[in-house]
C-alpha cells in the first residue's frame, strides 16, 4: 500500500508540474483518471488504476502524447506500471467525422517479473455524438510475444449522461488467448469530473493468463486544456488482462 501511494503521488505530481509549464510548449488537453474494479468469482481479487496523460501540439496537425499508469492488484500479488509515448496527426473535421485522429506509439510495461515493450498503431474519431477509439499492438518482452487489439466507444445521451463499451483481445503464444468486453455507462458533472461504471467479463482459454472472470468497475476521470482531455489513453498489457 505504502508503495502504490508512493506511485500515485509520483503520478500526479508528475501531471500537475508539467500542466503547470505547458501552456508556452503548444499544450493542447490532459486528463487525470482513477479506475478500482471487484471480481465476481474471486471476492478478494481486484485492482485500482491510477492514470494521467498530457498533449502537446506540433503544428500542421501534428502531436504527441504522453501517458502514466500505475496498476495496483489485490490478490495476484504485484504492482505493475506503464508509459506510453504517442505521435498523432489530427485531420479535424474529416467527411462525416466531427473530428479525426491518426498516431502511432511506443510504451514500456513493467511488472514484477520483469519488463517488456509495447508498440502499435491506433485510430480515434467522432461522428453523430459517438466517439471511437481503436489501436492494434505487439507486447514483446518477459512473457513472450503477445498480440494485442482494443476498441472503445462512447456515446452520449444527453449532454451529461453517456452509454460507453470496451473490447479488448489478448493472443499470445501457443492458446494463450484472452477476450474482454465490458458495457457500462456515466454522467459528467459540469465542471467538474466525468464518473462511470461498468459491468465486464473476461473469458480466457484454459490455462491462458488469468482464467475467466466477471467484474464490476467504477471510475472518474477529470479532463483539462484546450481539448478537454487528450486524443488517446494509455497502452498496456494490463488495461486487457489484470494481473499477471
Amino acid at each position: 500500500m505504502i508503495k502504490q501511494a508512493f506511485k500515485t503521488a509520483a503520478l500526479i505530481g508528475v501531471g500537475l508540474t508539467l500542466a503547470g509549464g505547458a501552456q508556452a510548449q503548444g499544450f493542447a488537453g490532459g486528463t487525470l483518471a482513477i479506475e478500482t474494479s471487484a471480481f465476481f468469482e474471486e471476492g478478494d481479487v481486484g485492482y485500482t488504476t491510477y492514470s494521467g496523460g498530457l498533449q502537446f501540439d506540433l503544428g500542421l496537425g501534428f502531436g504527441t502524447e504522453i501517458n502514466l499508469a500505475s496498476y495496483g492488484f489485490s490478490g495476484f500479488g504485484a504492482d505493475g506500471s506503464n508509459v506510453t509515448l504517442h505521435a498523432l496527426y489530427d485531420f479535424g473535421p474529416l467527411l462525416a467525422f466531427g473530428d479525426a485522429n491518426l498516431g502511432a506509439f511506443i510504451g514500456r510495461d513493467g511488472y514484477e517479473d520483469g519488463d517488456a515493450e509495447i508498440f502499435g498503431v491506433e485510430a480515434s474519431g467522432e461522428i453523430y455524438g459517438l466517439r471511437a477509439e481503436g489501436y492494434l499492438a505487439r507486447h514483446d518482452g518477459d512473457l513472450g510475444r503477445i498480440n494485442l487489439a482494443g476498441i472503445s466507444a462512447q456515446y452520449d445521451i444527453t449532454p451529461q449522461i453517456f452509454a460507453m463499451g470496451d473490447l479488448g483481445l489478448a493472443d499470445g503464444e501457443g492458446d494463450a488467448e484472452l477476450l474482454r468486453a465490458a458495457l457500462g455507462g456515466g454522467y459528467q458533472i459540469d465542471g467538474g469530473p466525468r464518473l462511470w461504471g461498468e459491468l465486464g467479463r473476461i473469458d480466457a482459454e484454459e490455462g491462458a493468463f488469468t482464467g475467466d472472470e466477471t467484474y464490476l468497475a467504477i471510475g472518474a476521470e477529470i479532463n483539462f486544456g484546450p481539448n478537454s482531455g487528450t486524443s488517446f489513453g494509455s497502452r498496456s498489457l494490463f488495461d486487457i488482462v489484470p494481473g499477471l
